[in-house]
Parts: structure tokens; C-alpha cells; sequence
């Protein structure tokens, strides 16, 4: 009995343990991203190893697809081109949201998977 509860005790602590390292580690990694000259502004993902990312430098913001091997500045843009795209629409023209694509797959399950 009390070997099962000291099992349970030192996992316990070993769970608290990580999440306490993970806190600290994920603080020291974001305070080593962060320049006072240059900043990421945003990137997608092409595939395996590869991304396009807007960077802005003292001002002034660059287009660049990043590979494995190298990076390459592929245009500068100017501060009017840069807008936050909307959401996509489905195919109804309205916005989905997560709570109603949650729902339309629990209503697919209370239906047996029939449309």
C-alpha cells in the first residue's frame, strides 16, 4: 500500500517538476527571440522546411522565403500593402467558426454519419 502511494507521490512531483522546467525554458526562449532592431511579423508554412515570413527591419518590412539551406529576400514591401486578411468564408459566403464546425461533426455523430 504505501509503496503505491509513494509511486504516486513521485510522479506527481515528476509531472509538477516538468511543468515547472517547461515554464522556465519557454521564458528563456522568448526572451532570446526578441531584438530591439528587427521583428517577425508573420509566416505560413509551404512545406517540410520551407516558409514565407514578413520581417520588418527598423522600419522598413521584407518579403522572405526561408529554406533549410538558405534565405532568400524575395521583395520589399511597403507599409500600404501590408493588411490582415479575413478569415475565409465557407462555401456559403458566411465565416466558420471553431464552435460551429464543433457542432456540425457532433450533429454527424448523433446521425449515425448520414447526411
Amino acid at each position: 500500500m504505501w509503496r503505491a502511494i509513494a509511486t504516486l507521490i513521485v510522479v506527481v512531483l515528476i509531472i509538477y517538476g516538468s511543468y515547472i522546467a517547461s515554464k522556465y525554458i519557454g521564458k528563456g526562449l522568448s526572451r532570446n527571440s526578441s531584438s530591439r532592431y528587427m521583428r517577425l511579423i508573420d509566416q505560413i508554412t509551404l512545406g517540410q522546411d520551407r516558409h514565407v515570413a514578413i520581417i520588418q527591419i527598423s522600419g522598413r518590412y521584407f518579403l522572405v522565403g526561408i529554406t533549410a539551406g538558405q534565405i532568400n529576400v524575395l521583395s520589399e514591401l511597403q507599409d500600404e500593402e501590408l493588411f490582415p486578411l479575413s478569415p475565409e468564408p465557407d462555401s456559403t459566403g458566411n465565416t466558420l467558426d471553431f464552435k460551429a464546425i464543433m457542432d456540425k461533426l457532433g450533429d454527424l455523430g448523433k446521425r449515425g454519419g448520414k447526411s
